[in-house]
């Protein structure tokens, strides 16, 4: 257990005004004790331990971190303690997939802190915990066994599917099943989902509320699970662990349950969509009645209403959702999952004004203005399993204003304790001239940002830009520069345009001209020249989803030379045979869209005025 040394925890300012969001920490435990002889892991010769993780390739071709993301998360809890902060929200993804070994391992790191330090956890469900309603057959095919290799580890023989590795027998263990909410509970109930004596208030949706009245005795017993169903079928009635807190005197914290779970055909199970707020609006209908209540309750006594839930109630890709579902598809960039105007107006006309969200992996600030004039803040809470690896801090200070801050995870202690593992797998792959191999460089990083960026930019590669962008306009960018996207884009005539994509004649004429074009536009040549277009797109990811604290790790010139080519090319007017053109003013309208936003680092919040100022 990696915690502070006691010296370090005295002398810190305890602000019960300032609450810490760590969004999707998706716990797993690197060195489970699964209790079985058939799976100990991958022998870790830096520590004579057993290692319970994942492969590097998994890991690559995943949105999140599966293994570092477990000392990334100590390490933003000491920074916590560090800063005097008690209370502590972990808006959903909390655990890898709510198995039984990774709640377990959760609920000692949380107890832990809790009595070392006085830190009090709130937790709201995601979609990863629990995946499923009830419990269910689990398992992953890609831990690594000895030698490097993945080893399939499932719950039982029902899980299995074709085309499983082959290097490793397949081993089983109930710790790895997919939990319910009565796992969920079970593990994590004293972290926000039943009431606390610490609290100065605690109730639920299915329960009147009552301020004056209340008792934590008589709260506490209602609290129970039995209590806290609703009807999904005649027949059938599922959880929802939604729930409000005054932690502190003049603070209401309001988590929201917004899984939303279908069964599955043929069998009792019924899954988790995913999608949030889009479905849960009319499939947890019960919910947005509670919220109202308990808005109109926090204004007549003078309480600051937060919500918190996993999924988001404002979209966040800047405006750019429709662009983005006619230039790649509907079903591309997880634009499901972006919460519909009509939602945003139901919730804001609701009552709510400052919601804090993860799940996008994303650090980014929504507004949203309803036509009544309710205005909604959507604070999207980057993880700490993903680039860029941040927490926030909201500080409830002035009337009115809620000040957020982001703080960066940069260095992590114990980050690089796998990486001779991974040097295994590695050559492992090489052996297997595995064409779809990572490439090693990821492992040189030095810091926990960098290692992260490593991850993006891999996933962009091998990931990304396969599965998400159409095939023959990607290879066009993929083969062009920057300096021959501005000569392209500087093109008056749509068939000089078709010309030079087919022959990239760049004569020294044309280039002579082009040099001094960019001259005075103040645009290096060499800069757009070194540029690929591969650099591009992942130019594009990294400030989709770091939004200003992307600014900063990029390089200043070359940001800057990027934005100004996208411009460029944004303001084409394409032919009506210019295909790529179409793709390309489109992307550029996204990608200048995403890099002009709403302040996303540190920034105030007028609740009075609806306006997000940047404290930059």
């Amino acid at each position: 257990m990696l915690l502070l040394g006691a010296n370090q925890a005295f002398g810190q300012k305890n602000d019960d005004k300032k609450v810490a969001f760590l969004a999707d920490v998706h716990l797993q435990d690197v060195y489970a004790d699964l209790g079985e002889e058939e799976f100990k892991g991958i022998y870790n010769p830096q520590n004579g331990k057993y290692a319970t993780i994942r492969t590097m390739k998994a890991q690559i071709y995943s949105t999140r971190l599966f293994n570092e993301n477990y000392f990334a998360f100590h390490e933003a809890l000491r920074e916590v303690v560090s800063q005097g902060i008690k209370i502590v929200v972990l808006p959903g993804d909390f655990s890898d997939d709510g198995q039984p070994m990774n709640l377990s391992a959760l609920n000692t790191i949380l107890s832990e802190f809790s009595e070392a330090y006085g830190l009090r956890f709130y937790l709201t469900t995601g979609n990863h915990d629990p995946v499923t309603a009830a419990g269910s057959p689990g398992g992953k095919f890609d831990f690594m066994g000895p030698g490097g290799k993945p080893q399939a580890l499932v719950s039982d023989r029902s899980f299995l599917r074709d085309n499983l590795p082959t290097d490793l027998p397949v081993a089983f263990s109930d710790q790895i099943a997919y939990g319910g909410y009565a796992d969920v509970l079970e593990q994590l109930g004293a972290f926000g989902f039943y009431p606390s004596e610490k609290d100065l208030y605690w109730t639920h949706p299915f329960e009147v509320l009552d301020y004056e009245g209340y008792n934590f005795q008589e709260s506490k017993k209602n609290a129970a699970l039995a209590n806290r169903y609703f009807d999904v079928s005649p027949t059938d009635s599922l959880p929802d662990l939604s729930y409000l807190v005054e932690p502190v005197e003049g603070i209401w914290l309001l988590g929201i349950d917004a899984n939303v779970y279908f069964p599955v055909e043929g069998t009792d199970v019924y899954k988790g969509s995913s999608v949030g707020f889009n479905l849960a609006k009319s499939h947890k209908s019960h919910q947005l009645k509670w919220i109202k209540e308990i808005a109109v309750e926090a204004k007549k006594r003078g309480k600051t209403l937060v919500s918190f839930s996993h999924y988001p109630l404002v979209e966040f890709n800047d405006g750019s959702d429709v662009l983005l579902k006619r230039t790649f598809g509907p079903n591309r960039f997880q634009l499901a999952r972006s919460p519909l105007p009509a939602i945003s107006t139901a919730y804001a006309d609701a009552g709510i004004k400052v919601h804090v969200a993860g799940h996008m992996h994303i650090n980014d600030t929504g507004i949203f203005t309803s036509e009544i004039g309710n205005t909604l803040v959507n604070v999207q809470v980057p993880s700490l399993a993903a680039y860029p690896p941040a927490f926030k801090v909201l500080t409830f200070g002035q009337p009115s204003k809620i000040k957020v801050e982001t703080h960066r995870l940069q260095e992590v202690r114990g980050m690089d304790e796998f990486f001779p593992l991974y040097t295994m797998e590695h050559d492992h792959l090489k052996e297997q001239k595995d064409t779809s191999i990572w490439k090693k460089d990821i492992l040189s990083a030095h810091t926990y940002l960098s290692y992260t960026s490593h991850h993006l930019k891999e996933l962009v590669r091998l990931r990304f830009i396969p599965s998400d962008w159409p095939e023959g306009h990607a290879g066009q960018l993929l083969s062009l520069n920057g300096l021959e996207l501005a000569y392209w884009a500087l093109l008056q005539n749509h068939d000089d345009r078709n010309e030079f994509l087919t022959n990239r004649s760049l004569g020294s004429k044309s280039l002579k001209q082009l040099t001094k074009t960019l001259r005075k536009q103040g645009v290096e040549r060499s800069s757009l020249a070194n540029m690929s277009g591969l650099e591009l797109i992942t130019a594009f990811y990294f400030i989709k989803n770091g939004d200003q604290l992307a600014k900063k790790d990029m390089d200043g010139s070359n940001w800057a030379t990027a934005v100004h080519l996208m411009q460029t090319i944004a303001r084409l007017t394409p032919g009506q045979n210019e295909a790529f053109a179409h793709f390309m003013v489109n992307f550029a309208q996204i990608f200048t869209a995403m890099a002009e936003d709403t302040p996303s680092d540190h920034f105030l919040i007028d609740l009075q005025e609806g306006v997000v100022e940047d404290l930059y």
